[in-house]
């Protein structure tokens, strides 16, 4: 596990950034950031649907957290320990932070699935880009960077999504595709 002193740096990038000697404020903040992550994709739902998905992400950003804690623990210990059952039986037998952790990487999974599925199907793809499939593995250089023309596409799609609604509410017609108000509209090119 590598640690990082300047968390500001990494942000963002679909990492999960840890601190040696965690406080439980430092672990709330970083629970705090991982919903905020998370939640950017959502801005856009009803009111009413969001009710609904905050709690899924807030469960999301508590086990992104502890998964990550959880494996350090087994790098530490490893996944197994001796036991004594009383009787002077001895053994090795699965340790706990490896039982929770495999419980709990199959619920994040489940939670994970089902934000996804609760996304228009045109951010689908694009957040699924920010799901790192090692937790604590750190990113290059490479991932930074295609994750933030990712983070852009994703911003400008949700922008032209927003600017089309607010045509469609004042009565205007919209003819223009994305590319064309890309250019046109935003100011900014792919």
């Amino acid at each position: 596990v590598e640690f990082y002193s300047d968390p500001a740096r990494f942000r963002g990038c679909g990492i999960l950034i840890r601190c040696k000697n965690m406080t439980e404020k430092e672990r709330n903040n970083l629970i705090k950031e991982e919903f905020e992550r998370i939640f950017v994709f959502f801005k856009d739902l009803e009111e009413d649907e969001k009710t609904l998905i905050v709690p899924l992400i807030q469960n999301c950003s508590f086990m992104r957290v502890t998964l990550d804690d959880l494996q350090e623990i087994i790098r530490k210990e490893g996944p197994v320990e001796t036991y004594c059952n009383g009787q002077n039986q001895y053994g090795r037998k699965q340790s706990a932070a490896l039982q929770s952790y495999n419980t709990m990487i199959k619920n994040y999974a489940a939670v994970v699935k089902s934000l996804i599925n609760q996304l228009p199907p045109i951010k689908r793809p694009a957040i699924s880009a920010f799901i790192p499939t090692h937790i604590s593995e750190p990113a290059t250089e490479e991932d930074f960077e295609e994750q933030a023309r990712e983070a852009r596409r994703v911003r400008l799609t949700c922008e032209y999504e927003k600017w089309v609604r607010d045509q469609e509410k004042a009565g205007i017609e919209v003819t223009v595709g994305f590319e064309e108000w890309l250019k046109d509209y935003s100011g900014e090119e792919v």
